[in-house]
């Protein structure tokens, strides 16, 4: 072969090596007018359906991208719950679906619950839901917030994780909250919760502030648990209340905590304090919109000198002004003094101490006189300087 015959087939080899197919560009998503997916239970019910007025699906990865989908999850045929988010990922036919963009997740019934999100995993052959992007249940009072929620939806359980916070409005400011802060605010380290069923339980210390105005209260407790639906919670003892601004104290066992009515009551011994006035009782009754205590038996009240025990006590901590009815006694350590009334009236001082009073009523005290000094007798042997 020739020189030239050489170059030549050389050529022709490296167009031939140059000249390869090339790959065929990716396959075009399919876009669908509308994607609806559907599960039934094994009695033949529908279990849960997913609708979207629009979809792309990806053949090689067997995704669908579904626009503005609504779905429903139903329980024995009936649905109970109702979601929609901006934008849904399908892997395929409904092994797991991604929710995201202002999630949104309604418990249907007479009290309806919103548990809203930025993003949720749902996988339904596990009736599991994942929502890690500020997730928040809403009722018409109630707010819980966490950073993770685990919703397990055949077992009506959502695991708050991620220091969870429960606000509370009551119902005149939740008419008006838009962007208000709310008066309560109780946080702990992991709750427990039954959105269906309403049962709350926080097993670990919790911490809240009630804030009115200026001035807030502290409370503290071991732990609680309730029913949100039915309004209430019960904080395990030990039970602390604190109210730095007025010097005020309260140290109870389990309390009760009506939500709705905005109570705090216990029928167990507690004691407390405001100010240099101390007292102690058989329960007591707190209202937090009225700012108010009430003692309805065994009321027992102390300071430096006096003591007043009566059948049952009120006052108001803003004002600092109390009133003792049924039984009043008051004791005072000076003259060993002791007033029984039916109805006795008090305020707090800026001293701190209190100022009893009773007008109006009959009131009958008792007095021990200190004995009488001894007159020094006249000497016989002086004489005056002058007689008559």
């Amino acid at each position: 072969m020739n020189r030239y015959a050489a170059v030549g087939l050389a050529f022709l080899l490296g167009g031939c090596v140059s000249s390869q197919p090339k790959q065929p560009p990716p396959a075009e998503p399919f876009v669908f007018k509308s994607l609806d997916l559907e599960q039934q239970d094994s009695d033949g019910r529908p279990a849960w359906q997913l609708r979207s007025p629009e979809a792309r699906y990806d053949l090689i990865r067997k995704l669908a991208q579904a626009r503005e989908p609504r779905g429903q999850i139903f329980k024995r045929g009936q649905p109970t719950i109702f979601i929609q988010a901006q934008t849904a990922t399908v892997v395929g036919d409904g092994q797991a679906i991604q929710l995201e963009g202002k999630v949104l997740i309604t418990l249907l019934g007479k009290k309806p619950v919103r548990i809203s999100g930025d993003q949720a995993r749902w996988i339904p052959s596990q009736a599991l839901m994942l929502i890690d992007r500020r997730p928040v249940a809403l009722d018409r009072q109630s707010r819980l917030r966490a950073q993770l929620a685990t919703y397990y939806l055949d077992r009506d359980l959502v695991e708050l994780r991620g220091h969870p916070v429960l606000e509370q409005w009551s119902s005149r400011q939740a008419a008006k909250r838009q962007g208000a802060a709310p008066p309560l605010r109780v946080q702990t380290a992991l709750v427990d919760w039954r959105p269906e069923q309403g049962d709350l339980t926080a097993p670990q210390p919790v911490r809240g502030v009630r804030r009115e105005g200026n001035s807030h209260l502290q409370l503290r407790s071991k732990a609680l648990k309730g029913n949100l639906r039915q309004g209430y919670v019960d904080l395990l003892a030990p039970v602390r209340v604190r109210d730095p601004k007025r010097q005020g104290w309260l140290n109870a066992q389990q309390t009760r905590w009506a939500i709705n009515d905005q109570l705090l009551t216990s029928t167990l011994p507690f004691q407390g304090a405001f100010g240099k006035l101390q007292g102690q009782g058989d329960g007591f009754q707190i209202n937090l919109a009225s700012s108010t205590v009430f003692i309805p038996q065994g009321c027992d009240l102390r300071q430096p000198g006096e003591q007043l025990t009566a059948q049952r006590c009120e006052w108001n901590w803003p004002t600092g002004r109390f009133q003792a009815q049924g039984g009043v006694e008051l004791r005072r350590k000076s003259y060993q003094q002791i007033t029984r009334a039916s109805l006795v009236n008090g305020s707090i001082g800026k001293d701190r101490t209190a100022v009893f009073s009773s007008p109006g009523s009959r009131v009958n005290s008792q007095f021990t006189l200190p004995p009488q000094q001894k007159t020094r007798q006249i000497s016989h042997q002086s004489k005056p300087a002058v007689q008559f």
